[in-house]
């Protein structure tokens, strides 16, 4: 393994901000002074490593000052609230935020490449939690609302406050929790220059190159505190590798099947049966290897000015351009109806068969036209992310009286993605009879028989797609929150507030799906000088039926197989059963296309443009007495949507000759819009009680809403399957929101500044639920499973949460330096749905039943070091995956680690492992034994250098 300390050039760096991480982010809407969203007034700093005086301020850094931030958050806020803070500045504790916030009892995260995406709050997926920057909504780059964490650097990051309780001021829309990201803030810190900068590199195991990670935060404040200015930027450029085998999801149904083996001769058409009763059976078996590309830069920045002693004014804005590049290698043994001595199980699952190929084909000649052959198939596929995200606000906060505090907030934002795909199949009709078991016994089913996969005289043209989606996601906010404190009262102060937002998220599609099968069938032989060996080594090693994949097969440049296609001369070839001047009519339509047969083309009925209006208006009050005090209040708001697109109808269904796929002809489309509009009220109380100086007992109750993802609101339509399967999707856009009735209990207890135990337990009474629901629709004739977002899922979700760390400050010498942090959640659910709709039980999605993760830490002598395991149990990824069927991942446990080294009180060494035991993900259908997906994307190191002035 070739590791090199990268560490490059001078990208000024992450400011030494010394911040106290208590303090409010006062570009955010201060929502609550008493804890709903500004920060607790700090207590005493901690005594600990990298402590230093500096304007009066006393600052600590590292694990432990981290870990106490956290706590004071959690212990002086007024609802219920999770906290992560950063150990030093432009230092958060993971190099992504989601990693971080996995941490945080109740959390738990899915990943993208090896890196946190999104995250789960007590069992409910991305698309249920509102995430916040700086207390505002940032665009997102996903067709729904669901924050994408690996947009954000980690480095510009001061504290992340996951709320699972509510209060009015909070924004709704997070059902499970509402997350507020916080960047810093100059005139938090201390006076003067300060700049903290760091360099160094990542290393991907499995792809075994070095990529480039810097960062840096720079700030300047006047003596006098009155004005300063911060900026921070960051640039990551990391190169990885994702190796997997999957099963294109599991065909469910009766099924015919050839009552022979691979070795018979004559049969006659009776030897081909239908199994009558519904089986399960796998689509395909796909052998991949992916390279990833992720750059990612990121710069943040804010000005803050006190105009006066009653006025301060603040702005502040983040930039983030993420580009991720894949580029695959696919060798993929489809399936399809009639298979050869198929062999089923107690579950009506197939555990093995054979699939017809050509040499079987030629010695039953009685099945010509009853059997299709099976395929062996080259695939290359090339998908882009390309996103730029921003978020510019303005903070007015006004203090006309001592005890009146008035704040405007504004702020625009805006997130655009282009994904350009290429997915092309170069291929053979299978000559031997290709072989599938399911191998129960192993990691990985078994693919065997392929015959000769690596003469280039037998590769054929089949399928080109090339696609291109753009999303674009824009939003106008604005806040006016007043705050009266009342004195010599059990009420304390008076908050009242209104807020609009007019948010607008459109996405085109574009492909040449007009001509992407213009060469199915396996009929036209591919120039042998496209070609070029591909070799599979190091594949999945350790992984039982990992041996059964082929280690060569066939790659090409893509670009250069759709040149090869789009030649009239090659065009004009016959196939699919047409004579050479009906092929010849056929090339030159292909070619009147705008852009030929694979250019690209915008899809209109497939487009989706929603609008969506809120105004909110809220009222909250605050009380206390001497050992307690509670908020109560209601939030209420009006949405309006409009969705627009286009309808285009289908005049037309056929399938490509020499294949089974659906082949649509759409005529003119014409614009179409559709309104819904409602009003939620939603009451919120919490009360919290100190029954001594360190135990808390907490209650919170409250009414939410999740709404609509805005593209589900769409008014698209989408085509596509196989004659056995057709299939079509699209949006819906009269849903109504998802509502929650939500009822909390806690019990905290502070052994100190830092360490600290809590249980806490939850009920959420759910109805209208919103999820991809597949029901059986008439269209054209035929019968087709039709999947979009519906509603009517009512149930509930419970659980308990335990929590706390604790450091060992009693021991003497050198072992005073330990301290654990951990926490467990049980999470229990139930389901109602309509039994019409579900042929087989579903949960929520997202909600794993146990979660657990671990710490172990140690911070003295100049060494800051943590050892972190984070676990969860299986969970239902998608109630309708592929082929309509649901989608499971297996329980996974990862184990992380940081250690730093400070060789001066300015520099520091750090190395970072994430996913160091190289555990793999696992998904099944409906039941285990389903395999769908083994996926490995190795271990990863972070390692550098951080220096601070």
């Amino acid at each position: 393994m070739k590791i090199a300390l990268l560490v490059s050039g001078a990208m000024l760096a992450v400011p030494a901000i010394a911040q106290d991480a208590t303090q409010p982010a006062a570009g955010a809407p201060q929502v609550s002074p008493d804890g709903a969203v500004q920060e607790p007034t700090p207590v005493a700093a901690q005594v600990g490593p990298g402590a230093s005086d500096a304007a009066n301020d006393i600052v600590v850094t590292g694990i432990r000052s981290s870990l106490a931030s956290s706590a004071r958050i959690k212990r002086d806020a007024q609802q219920i609230v999770d906290s992560i803070s950063a150990e030093d500045v432009g230092k958060f504790p993971d190099a992504n935020i989601a990693e971080s916030l996995q941490r945080i009892t109740g959390v738990a995260i899915d990943r993208s490449g090896g890196e946190g995406q999104f995250i789960t709050v007590r069992g409910l997926g991305p698309e249920f939690n509102t995430v916040l920057v700086n207390g505002r909504i940032m665009a997102t780059d996903n067709p729904g609302r669901e924050f994408s964490f690996d947009v954000l650097s980690s480095n510009m990051i001061q504290r992340t406050d996951v709320f699972k309780s509510s209060v009015p001021e909070l924004q709704e829309g997070g059902i499970g929790a509402t997350v507020n990201i916080i960047t810093a803030r100059p005139l938090d810190g201390r006076s003067g220059f300060h700049v903290a900068a760091s360099a160094g590199g990542i290393y991907d195991t499995l792809r075994e190159k070095v990529s480039p990670d810097l960062s840096a935060v720079t700030s300047l404040t006047n003596e006098a505190k009155t004005l300063g200015i911060v900026l921070s930027g960051s640039y990551t450029d990391r190169r990885s590798q994702i190796d997997s085998v999957d099963i294109g999801g599991w065909l469910y149904g009766p099924q015919n099947f050839v009552n022979g083996t691979p070795d018979s001769v004559g049969l006659l058409p009776g030897a081909i049966t239908s199994t009558g009763t519904t089986v399960n059976v796998p689509q395909s078996v796909n052998y991949r290897r992916e390279l990833n590309r992720r750059r990612r830069i990121n710069v943040a920045g804010a000005v803050q000015a006190q105009v006066s002693d009653q006025l301060l004014l603040t702005i502040d804005g983040i930039y983030s351009k993420f580009d991720v590049f894949a580029d695959a290698n696919t060798f993929a043994n489809f399936y399809s109806s009639p298979y050869i001595g198929v062999q089923l199980d107690d579950t009506n699952s197939a555990i093995g068969f054979n699939r017809p190929g050509q040499q079987f084909l030629a010695a039953n000649p009685a099945l010509n036209g009853l059997v299709s052959l099976s395929q062996n198939d080259n695939i290359v596929s090339k998908n882009i992310r390309q996103t730029q995200t921003y978020q510019i606000g303005g903070n007015l906060k006004w203090n006309p009286a001592e005890d009146v505090e008035v704040r405007l907030d504004a702020s625009t934002t805006r997130a655009t993605r282009r994904a350009p795909n290429q997915f092309v199949v170069v291929g053979s009709l299978a000559q031997t009879s290709p072989r599938f078991d399911l191998n129960k016994d192993g990691d990985l089913p078994i693919a065997s028989n392929f015959g000769n996969i690596t003469d280039p005289s037998l590769m054929r043209a089949h399928y080109t797609g090339v696609d291109a989606d753009r999303v674009r996601d824009t939003s106008s906010e604005f806040h006016l929150d007043t705050d009266y404190k009342i004195h010599d009262s059990i009420l304390r102060s008076v908050r009242i507030g209104v807020a609009y937002s007019d948010r607008t998220k459109d996405r085109r599609s574009f492909s040449n799906r007009d001509g992407n099968s213009a060469y199915t069938g396996y009929e036209i032989p591919i120039d042998p000088s496209l070609l070029s060996t591909y070799t599979l080594d190091n594949f999945l090693p350790g992984v039982s039926g990992s041996e059964s994949a082929p280690r060569q097969f066939f790659t090409y440049d893509p670009n250069a197989i759709i040149a090869f296609l789009s030649d009239p001369r090659t065009l004009a070839l016959p196939r699919q059963g047409r004579t050479a001047a009906e092929q010849a009519a056929e090339a030159a339509r292909l070619l009147a296309l705008p852009g030929g047969p694979f250019g690209l083309r915008e899809n209109p009925g497939s487009n989706a443009n929603v609008n969506e209006r809120l105004l909110a208006a809220y009222i909250a009050m605050s009380f206390g007495g001497e050992n307690w005090s509670a908020n109560a209040g209601v939030r209420v708001v009006r949405t309006q949507t409009i969705s627009r697109g286009f309808d285009q109808p289908v005049i037309d269904v056929t399938n490509a000759r020499g294949d089974d796929t659906l082949i649509y002809t759409f005529g003119p489309s014409t614009p179409i819009a559709v309104r819904n509009s409602y009003v939620n009220a939603l009451p919120s109380a919490n009360i919290k009680y100190n029954a001594t100086e360190k135990l808390i007992l907490r209650a919170a109750f409250s009414q939410t809403v999740t709404r609509p993802t805005l593209t589900d609101l769409g008014v698209d339509n989408s085509f596509g399957g196989r004659i056995s399967v057709p299939l079509s999707s699209g949006g819906n856009p009269t849903l109504e929101p998802f509502k929650s009735t939500n009822y909390d209990l806690s019990i905290e207890y502070y052994l100190n500044s830092i360490s600290y135990v809590s249980v806490g337990g939850f009920y959420k009474e759910l109805s209208n639920f919103l999820e991809l629901q597949t029901v059986p629709v008439q269209r054209f004739g035929r019968t087709y499973q039709d999947t979009r977002t519906r509603n009517g899922q009512s149930g509930y979700i419970r659980g308990v949460e335990v929590g706390g760390q604790y450091t060992f400050d009693w021991l003497p010498s050198v072992l005073s330096g330990f301290g654990v942090a951990g926490n467990y959640t049980y999470v229990e659910s139930k389901a109602e749905r309509d039994a019409s709709l579900a042929d087989y039980d579903c949960g929520y999605n997202g909600l794993s039943p146990h979660s657990a993760n671990g710490s172990l830490f140690y911070e003295k002598y100049g060494l800051s070091a943590r050892g972190s395991y984070n676990w969860r149990s299986d969970y239902l990824r998608s109630c309708r995956s592929d082929q309509s069927r649901p989608r499971n991942r297996s329980s996974y446990g990862q184990f992380d680690f940081n250690v730093g080294y400070d060789i001066t009180p300015n520099l520091q060494l750090y190395v970072q492992g994430v996913n160091v035991t190289n555990q793999r993900i696992h998904e099944w259908s409906a039941i285990e034994e389903r395999f769908l997906l083994l996926q490995e994307t190795g271990a990863r190191y972070n390692f550098g250098a951080r220096i601070k002035f």
